[in-house]
């Protein structure tokens, strides 16, 4: 198969995939590799190497050739969200489910041996080679990591757009729509992702890994969109449709009050805007996109998964509100759900974010610590503030308060003068009870025991919420709320009721059994170099309801030797304190394998065994 010029310097060799050819000089750069014959080829038009091969998504008719492009010195970059699924494609199936198997995506097309990825291609950042600079544009729907590329290449604004779409109007495959058991999530991927290219409005051409050019990409683009549509209200129950039958990316925001706005329950989390009459913006939390697409993400059978921020509403915003400058986000918690586009924020907004102190110090080093829901990237805060400070932006009041309730790493906001209301955005952590069952009296605060708790933090926030007295609440999940008179003794008669229950099916002493994380090594990720110290923190809490003496030592891994041989403090109930101690890598295997490291506590001579866990590999 002869090579077809597509631009000047842009040529496709036809294989089990399409594969794009971009040439600089007698160097070229190539779009998915197919089954790699196409080095064959380069020579009829003056290549001579193959400096990348940058992959749209892991499937084997993209990529089943790479080997033969990194034997003739190719480097390969992958999309991010997929990395696993090339670097570590062995593990894949070793751990693939076959018996009572109810995943439908479509992984079950990935490649059987590993391949050496140098770079992983971010959601929204440039890959730059000789002349040409690429955007890494969400692309999600034929597979949950897939990317496009949007690059100008002789003169044109180009994007190569995987299996995303084909000519015509269409999808390349129906059932690569499946996610989970009989849904149909990535029609509404596939709309949130088309939508993303429909931005790029300047669009000449999109290059699709099967089938033809598309050369009226906004007309196509719209066709396949209307398709999707139709489909959305055929089986809206497979599809999770925003009211209205949307796709969650077209819900727009609610106004709650002149200067404030809000999600209006689409987003997998509620964010609000407060808008100055500066125009300046500031964000309380900024979610993924689809409260549906989050839940079903949510209980992703594969190990390898990630959730999936795609931009959303900022054009709204704009064009809508007025808001010219997002000037500052602050994020209610530490959980992913609330502050996954806080990076997309930084990056291209250049929007600050101020966080409590006990949420900082997660967001910003999150592979330190062990607890539910962590985004992955670490996100630095401009501002820091303590439990109970004062601060103003553009004219309005606020007090920042530690407030865990749903996670230890919480924090509660209030605004005393938003357009006349006292209004708090409390997260996660306090609800009527009538978010949770319909029709109940009452109010609550909310309850995960794996995010760290001890009775004192939900007595906090019973005395947080009973002191800020709010007339508006702002939660998380779910509608907005008007705060009666009644809520504050109500709030604090439920985490009353709630402890007597909770004392009630636990024996004496009963606050171990509740504080799962009475005893926490930091950092909970630790890498290693060979000859290397690294120092090892235990966060030790004492749970136990009476004055106790801790003596701890640590267990790791061959090949790290442990300095100080053990530990002992002695506490009042509920004190806290940190012991250190100091690692010394040894030759560990640089494999990446993850090997357990294990605080053994005695607690008054009574010997508990590992209660603490951290991880530690090897680097080179």
């Amino acid at each position: 198969m002869a090579l077809t010029e597509v631009l000047p310097d842009l040529h496709l060799f036809e294989d089990t995939c399409n594969v794009y050819i971009l040439r600089d000089g007698d160097r070229a750069l190539l779009i998915d590799c197919g089954s790699g014959d196409v080095l064959d080829h380069l020579s009829e038009v003056g290549i001579a190497a193959v400096d990348w091969v940058l992959f749209t998504h892991h499937h084997r008719d993209q990529c089943f050739g790479a080997h033969r492009l990194v034997e003739a010195g190719a480097e390969l970059a992958v999309p991010r969200h997929e990395r696993e699924l090339f670097a570590r494609a062995s593990d894949y199936w070793q751990q693939k489910r076959i018996f009572d198997n109810y995943n439908d995506r479509s992984t079950f097309f990935s490649i059987g041996e590993d391949l050496p990825v140098r770079e992983s291609l971010c959601d929204y950042e440039t890959f730059s080679w000789g002349p040409y600079h690429f955007e890494v544009v969400p692309a999600p729907g034929h597979t949950q990591g897939q990317i496009a590329l949007v690059a100008q290449i002789g003169g044109q604004c180009v994007a190569f757009t995987g299996d995303l779409i084909r000519a015509g109007g269409k999808l390349h495959e129906l059932h690569a729509m499946e996610y989970d058991y009989g849904d149909f999530i990535g029609v509404h991927w596939t709309s949130a992702s088309l939508a993303q290219l429909r931005k790029r409005n300047l669009l000449y051409l999109l290059l699709p890994s099967h089938g033809e050019a598309i050369t009226e990409p906004s007309a196509c683009l719209d066709e396949l969109d209307g398709r999707l549509h139709r489909l959305l209200e055929h089986i809206p129950y497979r599809i999770g449709p925003a009211a209205g039958m949307r796709f969650a990316h077209e819900a727009p925001m609610a106004q709650l009050s002149e200067h404030l706005l809000w999600s209006d329950e689409v987003t997998c989390s509620n964010f609000y805007v407060i808008r100055a009459d500066s125009g300046k913006a500031l964000f309380i939390d900024y979610p993924y996109f689809s409260n549906g697409i989050f839940m079903q993400a949510l209980h992703n059978a594969e190990a390898h998964a990630t959730v999936r921020f795609i931009e959303h509403h900022l054009d709204e915003l704009r064009d809508r509100w007025g808001v010219g400058d997002i000037d500052v986000v602050i994020p209610t918690h530490i959980h992913d759900d609330h502050v996954c586009g806080i990076p997309y924020l930084q990056r291209h907004c250049d929007t600050q974010v101020w966080a409590l102190d006990q949420v900082a110090k997660v967001l910003q080093e999150p592979q330190a610590w062990n607890t539910p829901c962590l985004l992955e990237l670490p996100i630095p805060c401009d501002r820091i503030f303590t439990d109970g400070e004062r601060f103003e932006w553009e004219g309005f009041r606020f007090e920042i308060v530690f407030y865990p309730g749903q996670t230890e790493f919480h924090s509660a906001i209030l605004c005393e003068n938003l357009d006349g209301r006292r209004v708090l955005f409390a997260g996660d952590s306090s609800y009527p009870m009538e978010r949770y069952t319909p029709g109940a009296d009452g109010w609550m605060v909310n309850t995960v025991l794996r995010n760290s708790l001890t009775f004192g933090m939900h007595w906090k926030c019973a005395d947080e919420f009973d002191r800020l007295r709010a007339d508006f609440l702002c939660p998380g999940h779910g509608p907005v709320w008007d705060v009666p008179r009644e809520a504050f003794a109500q709030h604090r008669q439920y985490v009353r009721e709630k402890e007597s229950l909770w004392r009630e099916v636990l024996p004496e002493p009963a606050e171990p059994g509740v504080d799962l994380f009475w005893a926490r090594l930091v950092p909970y990720q630790i890498q290693t170099r060979a000859g290397e110290d690294v120092e090892v923190v235990l966060e030790l809490r004492n749970s136990f309801e009476r004055p106790a003496t801790f003596r701890v030592h640590l267990q790791g891994p061959d090949g790290i030797e442990i300095t100080p041989k053990s530990r002992e403090a002695q506490l009042a109930p509920a004190e806290k304190t940190a012991l250190s101690w100091t690692l010394l890598a040894g030759e560990l295997p640089a494999d990446s394998r993850r090997h357990l490291l294990c605080a053994h506590i005695d607690v008054d001579g009574r010997p508990l065994g590992p209660v603490a866990e951290a991880l530690v590999s090897a680097v080179e």
